[in-house]
């Protein structure tokens, strides 16, 4: 797992990614990684998640606040920094080990460092698409997105009652590294035995097709054993 600074810090370089973008691009633009929403659609979900990981942080509930997202598309860049900017000064002042109010653990500020790295990441991705601009994936944030969604998003499905306990074993190899991952049960134990189906290929790639940015015909993708078992698997809502 990343480190609560490590963390901020990919928090800090996507957000400079994304406010570059938005001193150039069309709000009113399809996101393609994103069908039926739009750029403004976006910058707005981005900017108020960050401002609700804040609130949780500061005042230690979700409750939904009114994070004054404008409708006007001239003001949205500012206010998309103002909450970037808010998040980031929080998250660097605040203890890791301070208790906040999460939706996955650990139970304090730390959880926020990662998560909102991770949705800043994705999301300036995402705005990429919108812009014609491929802005690549961090490997090692990737690999620990990936752990975040097997290990954390994955339970939490199943926990929810959002989708089943697998019946099959899918195991997770990004190119070039000895990290292992097994999608099995209701995520909660790394099974023993061997997985039904294999999933290779570079982990931002991997990370990509989990949330559903890219497909299996991805040719940088590699999926072994048993296919329909593997299929199977990534069609679940494995994440929100």
């Amino acid at each position: 797992m990343i480190t609560p600074v490590q963390g901020q810090q990919h928090l800090a370089r996507a957000v400079a990614a994304i406010n570059e973008m938005l001193a150039t691009v069309d709000f009113a633009a399809p996101v393609p990684s994103c069908p039926g929403w739009t750029v403004a659609d976006l910058i707005g979900h981005v900017g108020e998640t960050h401002l609700w990981a804040q609130h949780a942080i500061v005042a230690g509930n979700p409750e939904a606040l009114d994070p004054g997202t404008p409708g006007d598309y001239q003001a949205l860049p500012g206010w998309y920094r103002g909450a970037a900017d808010a998040l980031l000064g929080t998250l660097r002042s605040v203890d890791p080990a301070a208790p906040a109010w999460t939706f996955g653990p650990p139970r304090t500020a730390a959880f926020w460092s990662r998560r909102q790295a991770h949705e800043a990441s994705m999301h300036g991705w995402d705005l990429g698409t919108a812009v014609g601009r491929d802005i690549g994936y961090d490997e090692e944030l990737a690999l620990d997105g990936v752990d975040e969604v097997v290990t954390m998003f994955f339970p939490r499905q199943v926990r929810l009652g959002r989708m089943p306990p697998l019946a099959a074993s899918l195991g997770i190899r990004p190119d070039g590294y000895s990290t292992r991952w097994t999608l099995a049960g209701d995520g909660r134990h790394q099974p023993d035995e061997p997985p039904d189906a294999v999933l290779s290929g570079p982990a931002p790639t991997l990370l990509l097709l989990l949330w559903g940015r890219v497909g299996l015909d991805d040719p940088r993708l590699r999926l072994t054993g048993d296919q329909d078992a593997g299929r199977a698997i990534l069609d679940a809502p494995l994440v929100p």
